[in-house]
């Protein structure tokens, strides 16, 4: 399976929520690739490597130097073992592109290598898990496309719902879409129930949530996003933490009926 996440804008916790489902899906036997395809480095590999250790490794592996095999000649699914970072026996990451000119991104050339590096990543893994980059362009619309779970991250903010509802449709998977709340809140007067009641089109959706969680922000900062998560993931909790870790399990189940 390919699962995309999307957001029409920047800022809606698409890294982390495609951060939290890679672990727990990981987690739960899934074997699980993660990528992202921004223009350049972005905050979805950092938080799991070593501070010392993960800028070199990324400096030296990536869908760069993929891309570039694909024009040699050379592009293979042991291509994808050898640029990828082994996380845990589940898991593994392919870091995204380095090069930050967006033209080169864009090229309708480029996109089309990118596509077959996906489909072979699908192959190498079995579960790839992709975030996009934000917005309509006709890159990230052509990878919407070819995704069978699309998670379409939003924020507790009307005017991004308004804009994303505007045309009376929204993208969608091929097998399933979902709605994410990025960083929620749910102390907020716009929660959940909020959104399905205001906007038609949310309406019947499950519309799941990545609560705001301090101990979470700091695992990011720390990169040690893989073991706050795994440790977690095991735990029982109270207060905040059973909520962030009980919305994290709830979405993830959703997401693994799927694969």
């Amino acid at each position: 399976m390919r699962i995309v996440f999307w957001s029409p804008m920047h800022g809606s916790g698409a890294s982390a929520g495609a951060t939290a489902c890679a672990v727990a899906l990981a987690a739960s036997g899934q074997k699980i690739l993660l990528t992202q395809t921004q223009y350049t480095m972005n905050n979805l590999e950092i938080p799991f490597l070593p501070p010392d250790t993960g800028p070199v490794m990324l400096e030296e592996r990536g869908m760069d130097r993929l891309i570039r095999s694909y024009k040699a000649g050379h592009l293979s699914t042991s291509s994808i073992r050898e640029e990828s970072i082994m996380i845990s026996e589940n898991l593994w990451i392919l870091p995204g592109g380095r090069q930050r000119a967006r033209e080169i991104y864009d090229d309708r050339h480029t996109r089309e290598i990118e596509n077959r590096v996906l489909e072979l990543a699908h192959e190498t893994v079995g579960n790839t898990i992709v975030e996009l980059n934000p917005g309509y362009s006709q890159r990230t619309m052509k990878q919407i496309a070819a995704s069978d779970i699309l998670v379409i991250c939003v924020s507790q903010d009307n005017r991004m719902l308004t804009e994303l509802m505007r045309d009376g449709q929204i993208p969608k998977g091929k097998k399933k879409t979902v709605f994410l709340l990025g960083m929620y809140d749910r102390k907020s007067r716009y929660v959940a129930h909020y959104y399905t009641s205001r906007y038609a089109l949310l309406r019947g959706q499950k519309l799941f949530k990545m609560p705001y969680l301090s101990d979470f922000r700091d695992a990011i900062n720390s990169c040690g996003v893989y073991d706050f998560l795994s440790e977690g993931l095991e735990c029982d909790w109270a207060g905040d933490e059973k909520y962030f870790f009980t919305n994290v399990r709830q979405f993830a189940d959703e997401i693994g009926e799927s694969l």
